[in-house]
């Protein structure tokens, strides 16, 4: 359901009403990914002390480049404006998007929607983070004329480097991505910190890391996927709707569990649902398309899940990831580990073999009734490395962060590296300790400037920095 900026921006407008009215409704404990936090989406090893690193304070802190087949980097600065490319004509249009603070999909959407194509005709490689600063290639079917790409002017997006061709981008046709990430520090290192650090750096670089899937698969910051992938895998559809309307947990924000709340008792009352989550569209926006979906066919729950295809998707692949981490969590508490572990979604019984201990706790069997009832759930026997390479480029060390860049193969997280050497945090509140000051991370690295391209882009980072300094006030 395509979320119009006037919708975005009026509910932006009652969120600041509604945290000066109740501001203790919008206070939560500081987010950090501590042992057990981990523990909860089946990472279970001994890390040891870390010194803590705050990731995101905003988008440009987090900068995600996508390297395609070829190993060309599609990196986030601004083109030179040189129009279309008309010598590589044929049907299909491809792009460099680059976005900030939005995820792929909101981007894909609205996108859509100003050139007029349907999203099923916009393909990409892979989904970039939400709060991130972020350049993807894409490609556009049934596109008559691409001269409204070159005129786009949206606050958090643009299009460069348009040219035509035959084909489309799919999932999964990339190589990789190129990381250039800002670790803010609570304190400034000690000697004895850097030098572990350090030393560990030198051992991935060496050996690699264990591929741990780790928490944006599992749906921040509710961290909840995994779970509604059980229920989904145990064919409980009704649950699965009601659990993620209704489930709270302690990284949301007190205002909207009370909203979750509510709707409890009016299970069942779809249009009194609809009536409390459309004051905030954008924030429900899922449970807003299946509560829609029920309104017209009240206990269908089977199509209100089939109106999130993407989520549905995301939970049961989360399920994957759980016991993904699990096991390989255990096989190194045993120091045998294989290059590669199956991943669970998959029609043969042998890709089911090492989890089989999970399942029965879980109470699942295998193979899916939700395989069959959701079609567009992609099914195929797949190997996931249990040891991850990097391609270490540079880090800088400052006293109150530490930048670094580094480029990893498709499917791998910049997360799963930097949690060897932090305990990760992120979103607001902010752990006390932590600068806001900008940090420019190309600049420090010699690698070019972020000058121009966050100009483009101030309007929203000014709305994040207002974020911050309301959070830090209060």
């Amino acid at each position: 359901m395509r979320i119009t900026p006037e919708e975005r921006e009026r509910e932006q407008v009652l969120f600041r009403e509604e945290r000066e009215k109740y501001p203790h409704l919008f206070d939560r404990a500081p987010m950090t990914d501590a042992d057990d936090v981990l523990r909860d989406i089946g990472i279970d090893v001994a890390w040891g002390a870390r010194p803590l690193g705050y990731l995101r304070s905003m988008p440009q802190d987090f900068i995600v480049e996508e390297i395609d087949i070829a190993r060309e980097v599609h990196t986030i600065d601004i083109a030179a404006p040189a129009g279309a490319d008309e010598t590589n004509a044929g049907p299909t249009v491809y792009a460099d998007l680059v976005k900030i603070g939005a995820s792929t999909f909101d981007i894909k959407a609205r996108l859509a929607h100003l050139i007029g194509v349907s999203e099923q005709d916009i393909g990409f490689a892979g989904l970039k983070d939400r709060s991130a600063l972020t350049s993807q290639r894409i490609s556009i079917r049934n596109l008559k004329n691409p001269a409204p790409l070159e005129s786009i002017n949206e606050e958090n997006f643009f299009i460069k480097n348009i040219r035509g061709g035959k084909g489309v981008i799919s999932i999964g046709d990339l190589w990789g991505n190129r990381f250039t990430i800002v670790a803010r520090l609570a304190a400034p290192l000690t000697s004895a910190q850097e030098t572990e650090i350090r030393a560990k750096m030198q051992e991935i670089a060496e050996s690699g890391f264990w591929n741990f899937f780790y928490l944006q698969r599992f749906g921040t910051p509710r961290l909840l996927a995994h779970r509604l992938g059980i229920l989904l895998a145990r064919g409980e559809y009704e649950l699965t709707v009601k659990t993620f309307l209704t489930h709270t947990s302690p990284r949301e924000l007190p205002y909207f569990m009370g909203i979750r709340k509510r709707l409890v008792p009016l299970w069942g009352d779809w249009e009194q649902i609809l009536t409390e989550i459309d004051r905030f569209p954008y924030h429900f926006s899922l449970e807003r398309a299946m509560i829609r979906y029920l309104a017209e066919h009240p206990a269908d729950f089977t199509g209100a899940l089939a109106a999130i295809p993407d989520q549905v998707k995301m939970w049961l692949y989360a399920y994957d990831s759980y016991v993904f981490n699990k096991k390989l969590s255990a096989l190194i508490k045993t120091e045998v580990v294989p290059m590669e572990l199956p991943l669970a979604s998959s029609f043969s019984p042998a890709d089911w073999e090492p989890y089989l201990d999970y399942f029965r706790e879980d109470g699942v069997t295998f193979p899916l009734r939700a395989w069959r009832d959701f079609s567009f759930v992609r099914v195929a026997s797949r190997l996931w490395p249990t040891l991850q390479s990097i391609e270490f480029h540079n880090a800088a060390f400052h006293d109150r962060f530490a930048v670094f860049s580094f480029s990893l193969p498709k499917g791998a997280y910049a997360t799963s590296y930097l949690m060897n050497l932090f305990t990760l945090s992120s979103g607001l509140p902010m752990p006390n300790g932590i600068a806001t000051n900008p940090v420019d991370a190309k600049k420090i690295l010699a690698t070019g400037s972020l000058d121009d391209v966050l100009q483009r882009f101030h309007i929203v980072l000014e709305r994040y920095q207002q974020n911050t300094q309301d959070a830090v006030q209060e």
